[in-house]
C-alpha cells in the first residue's frame, strides 16, 4: 500500500498524542505543564536523517522532498511538541488536553483513515522492519 508523505507525518504527529494518552493513563500523577517539549522535539530532530533540511520556524516541514516514512513521522512529532510548548507558554493547562479529540480529528485529515484503525500493527510493523536493517 502506497502511503503518503502527508499521512506519515500525520501518523508521527498521532503516535506523539498517543504517547501523552499512555502516559496519563499510567501515570496520573504526571504534570504534562512540567514537560520540556522542546527537549522532545530535538530528540526528534536528531532522528531525521538530514536534519538541515528542516525549516527554521515552525510549523516545520521539508525544504527538500522527503519521503523517508521515519522522517515524516519524526517531523509530525516535532510539530506537535513544539505546538504543546507554544501552548505552555501561553499558560494553558496542558493537563487538561483532550487526547482523544485531537487523535481523532487529525485521523479525520489522513488520506488513508484506515492507517489509524490498524495504528497498533502499523507501528510494530514499521519497527519490526526498521529492526531488521
Amino acid at each position: 500500500m502506497e502511503i503518503a508523505e502527508t499521512d506519515w507525518m500525520i501518523m508521527g504527529m498521532i503516535h506523539a498524542y498517543k504517547i501523552l494518552g499512555k502516559v496519563r493513563s499510567e501515570q496520573e500523577e504526571t504534570d504534562f505543564n512540567d514537560v520540556d517539549y522542546l527537549y522532545l522535539a530535538e530528540l526528534q530532530r536528531r532522528n531525521i536523517e538530514k536534519p538541515a533540511l528542516i525549516s527554521a520556524e515552525f510549523p516545520y516541514t521539508f525544504q527538500e522532498r522527503n519521503s523517508l516514512p521515519h522522517d515524516q513521522v519524526c517531523l509530525g512529532m516535532m510539530n506537535v511538541f513544539t505546538m504543546l510548548e507554544q501552548r505552555k507558554k501561553e499558560d494553558d493547562d496542558l493537563n487538561t488536553l483532550d487526547i482523544d479529540f485531537l487523535t481523532n480529528s487529525l485521523v479525520e485529515e489522513l488520506e488513508k483513515e484506515e492507517l489509524a484503525e490498524s495504528y497498533d500493527d502499523f507501528f510494530q510493523n514499521v519497527m519490526e522492519k526498521e529492526e531488521l536493517r
